[in-house]
């Protein structure tokens, strides 16, 4: 972990650590710079020196900012890992051990976009998270909408490894189990955003990559429930 901390600014001759932990420690003093908040923390835009970065931050206290600080930590180890896969934004380093230093990407998220070539889309798409999976990457959280931006209205941008799962190497079998689990969860979630839930129009080229845990099934079927239960209180008004 020390290693890849000492790689820090390599690309970036021209803001120095110092100036950005002083930009990033003044923005969260003042609540100025947000750009959104998420589980993780807080997330400020940069932009000066001609540069747009995303800095992640941990927020609240105690034993809430610890975890929320090992999610940052973690989502640093997983950009370790992707340096060369293509349709995720550059990771420039953690900063102070606890801020997420990533490129800005100017996209749209997929739940407010409009795609202009479906099929090229998620081809693309299909083969970013191949890439991921044979860097030792499995996202887990592809189907929070969030999660996955449209840029210039064609092309797949993955973001947010908060709680994304690296295989680890060796004998590891609950590590392992957990890594081929959430594959799984990645793959569903393709089919699931190409066809918008609508799985009786999917080909059959498509069908290999479907396949429902029963963590899913269980899920699907509670909010079915409550959806019906909803409905049925609402009929009897």
């Amino acid at each position: 972990m020390n290693s890849l901390m000492g790689l820090m600014f390599r690309n970036m001759d021209d803001i120095a650590e110092n100036e950005l932990l002083e930009w990033i420690r003044g923005s969260i003093k003042t609540r100025s710079n947000i750009f959104s908040c998420g589980y993780q923390g807080n997330v400020y835009l940069y932009e000066e020196k001609g540069r747009r970065l995303i800095l992640k931050a941990p927020i609240g206290w105690g034993l809430g900012r610890l975890i929320r600080r090992a999610m940052l930590r973690n989502e640093y180890r997983v950009y370790s890992r992707l340096s060369g896969v293509s349709n995720v934004p550059r990771c420039y380093g953690l900063l102070d051990r606890c801020y997420l230093v990533l490129e800005f990407v100017d996209g749209v998220p997929i739940r407010n976009a409009r795609i202009t070539d479906r099929e090229l889309f998620f081809e693309t798409l299909l083969k970013s998270i191949k890439d991921l999976h044979k860097a030792g990457v499995a996202h887990t959280d592809l189907k929070k909408k969030d999660n996955l931006l449209v840029v210039e209205g064609h092309t797949p941008c993955v973001i947010d490894f908060g709680v994304a799962v690296i295989r680890k190497p060796g004998f590891a079998p609950i590590n392992h189990y957990l890594y081929n689990l959430s594959r799984k969860f990645d793959f569903n979630a393709w089919v699931k955003l190409k066809y918008d839930g609508r799985y009786e129009n999917m080909i059959a080229d498509d069908k290999e990559y479907f396949n429902r845990t029963v963590i899913e099934k269980v899920s699907r079927w509670s909010k079915d429930t409550y959806l019906d239960i909803k409905k049925a209180l609402r009929g009897k008004r």
